[in-house]
């Protein structure tokens, strides 16, 4: 029985697997299951991202923001500094919000990959709108 839940596992696992989405990085061309998707530029030392379809028109801008909460402790109040990507995409409404920080590309496009905000080479209008409203604008919102 225990083997059988075993193999049962390894193919649920085989599976799940074999439907993700094959990512990898050349350079700033980001490419889905071998296929080259979309570019994904960022500045020299920079948590900055611009990103383009294969023909090179902008899709989006991922520009790094800073903040600074207030923090209250027992020896007074401190302050804390953060950042976060403050986003404009280029759809039909001009969206905008706000996401984390990505300290790797390949993380960058693993999210946007994930979320479906570019397919077939354009923004995806539907979920770049859904994208922005379960994000919003939370980091400024804390300052």
């Amino acid at each position: 029985m225990k083997f059988f839940i075993f193999i049962l596992f390894l193919g649920v696992a085989g599976i799940s697997q074999a439907q993700k989405a094959k990512i990898k990085i050349d350079g700033d061309i980001v490419l889905v299951n071998g296929e080259p998707a979309f570019i994904l530029e960022s500045p020299f030392l920079s948590a900055s991202y611009n990103l383009y379809n294969i023909d090179h028109q902008p899709l989006a801008y991922f520009s790094q923001s800073t903040g600074t909460k207030k923090i209250h402790t027992s020896e007074g109040t401190k302050y804390q500094n953060f950042t976060y990507l403050s986003v404009t995409f280029n759809n039909e409404e001009q969206s905008k919000c706000e996401t984390g920080t990505f300290p790797v590309k390949k993380l960058m496009a693993i999210m946007i990959v994930k979320n479906g905000l570019v397919e077939n080479g354009q923004l995806n209008n539907n979920h770049v709108v859904r994208f922005c409203e379960e994000r919003g604008f939370y980091y400024s919102s804390r300052r």
